[in-house]
């Protein structure tokens, strides 16, 4: 993470926001450009903490203060959110692409400072649902969302829900939908929370569809897996499945899912999956590293996958055993498909040939469209007197199948977490390519783009 900056630092560097990864957020910073048009509320009546300028008791004329609303700052926001601009960048994996966010203004406005970074949250098709700024389901603070559309290279501006201190966040709550009504490209964007102090627990989803320009708050129940006592679900990540399935997954727990086509009498119906039992059992308030470092899901070609590295710190590097699970059509059960160990990868042909030393692999991501294909982040450091240097960093892709492995040198910033694959880049239109090329950044072949920071 860089370090924070000044206003003055700010005001001297290109416009721009990058982001590169859901885990990890990038500095924002402000340049040249047009002013943005003054933000005008529609509840300034509501902005005034007194009433207009008259006599003071010295007989001069008195300041009004006008405190904005949170609707004035919600209103800001979006119109702030509306003038970024996205530049991206497509590679063929194992290259990470990436995404830039260019404003228009010199600086940030006022209403919007603590917007400077973006986040994603989720990817679906064509589309990715980027967090801007602090805001994540539950909490108060600022923000809203962006919708990034390859097919289109274009943003739309999404605003955060109305809040209520009665929802509680659940992790990473948010799934994007691509959807089709009639000839229509839309969306659906979803939000899980859980109320407050009910028992058993109770859960809230929110949805956002752009026809209706509104948040629409469902209330639902929990299934009787997380209805327990001490039971604690927290979503590491979040996708949809078959066009209608909206996928939360706890990766120390299990996967809660909705699907959309199963309302009963206008609630959602949720359904919980565990992990497979025969993969090593992790309490997350125990266990030091976060979940990402050793495990990942996604929906690959139609399946939903799980890896995992059994026996992460707890076992030594050469004894971790790399293993992808299919989940079953029906959503019943799991099968086990690959599995190598580490040392597999550590003995390679192309490994031992490129020098490196054996490093623990960290970060597993599924390939979106190649079955048996995991990527994994492998980190060169040395010590040098009290202090850890950081020398470079690989992107190794496994054929789990086929016990192959490759890797390539990353040129981007140093991966600090989970690269996120999507297959976005299938759908960039045929004018984005051609504008790509002319930046001589190729456009991906592949149909998934892997994004870093």
């Amino acid at each position: 993470m860089r370090r924070a900056r000044s206003r003055h630092e700010e005001e001297q560097d290109e416009s721009v926001m990058r982001f590169l990864s859901y885990r990890h957020e990038e500095d924002l910073r402000a340049g040249r450009g047009e002013d943005s048009a003054p933000v005008r509320s529609r509840h300034e009546e509501d902005s005034w903490r007194r009433g207009s300028a008259g006599p003071s008791r010295t007989g001069g004329t008195s300041t009004t203060v006008k405190v904005p609303s949170r609707q004035d700052i919600k209103d800001a926001i979006l119109v702030y959110l509306q003038s970024v601009k996205p530049d991206a960048h497509f590679a063929n994996p194992p290259q990470l692409s990436s995404l830039r966010l260019l404003r228009p203004t010199k600086s940030i406005p006022q209403l919007c400072e603590d917007i400077i970074s973006v986040v994603i949250a989720s990817a679906d098709k064509n589309l990715v649902a980027l967090y801007a700024g602090p805001y994540r389901p539950g909490n108060n603070l600022k923000g809203g969302y962006l919708i990034y559309d390859t097919s289109k290279n274009s943003l739309l501006a999404v605003p955060q829900p109305p809040y209520d201190y009665s929802r509680a966040d659940l992790g990473l709550g948010s799934v994007v939908l691509s959807l089709k009504e009639g000839k229509e490209d839309t969306y659906l964007l979803a939000e899980l929370t859980k109320k407050r102090g009910c028992t058993p627990p109770k859960a809230a989803l929110s949805m956002w569809r752009p026809s209706a320009a509104e948040w629409v708050v469902y209330p639902a129940s929990f299934p009787p897996e997380l209805c327990l006592p001490n039971c604690v679900f927290q979503a590491d990540m979040c996708f949809s499945y078959r066009g209608s399935v909206l996928c939360w997954v706890d990766l120390f727990k299990g996967m809660l899912i909705c699907d959309l086509m199963l309302h009963i009498d206008g609630r959602p119906k949720f359904r919980y999956i565990p992990l497979p039992q025969q993969s090593m059992a992790y309490d997350r308030f125990e266990h030091p590293w976060r979940a990402e470092e050793f495990r990942s899901v996604a929906c690959v070609d139609g399946s939903i996958k799980f890896v995992t590295m059994d026996g992460y710190g707890q076992r030594p590097g050469n004894e971790l055993s790399l293993t992808a699970w299919t989940l079953s059509t029906d959503l019943c059960h799991w099968n086990k498909v690959n599995e190598c160990f580490v040392r597999d990868i550590w003995e390679s042909k192309n490994y031992l040939q490129s020098g490196l030393p054996k490093i623990l692999p960290l970060f597993p991501v599924l390939s979106m469209n190649e079955d048996d294909v995991v990527y994994l982040v492998v980190t060169r450091r040395k010590v040098v007197g009290c202090q850890v240097e950081y020398m470079g960093q690989y992107l190794l892709r496994v054929d789990m199948q086929h016990h192959k492995v490759s890797f390539c040198p990353q040129n981007t910033e140093q991966i600090r977490s989970q690269p996120f694959a999507s297959q976005c880049s299938a759908y960039v239109s045929a004018y984005h390519k051609g504008k790509v090329k002319a930046r001589k950044v190729e456009a991906c072949k592949d149909k998934e783009m892997i994004w870093c920071t």
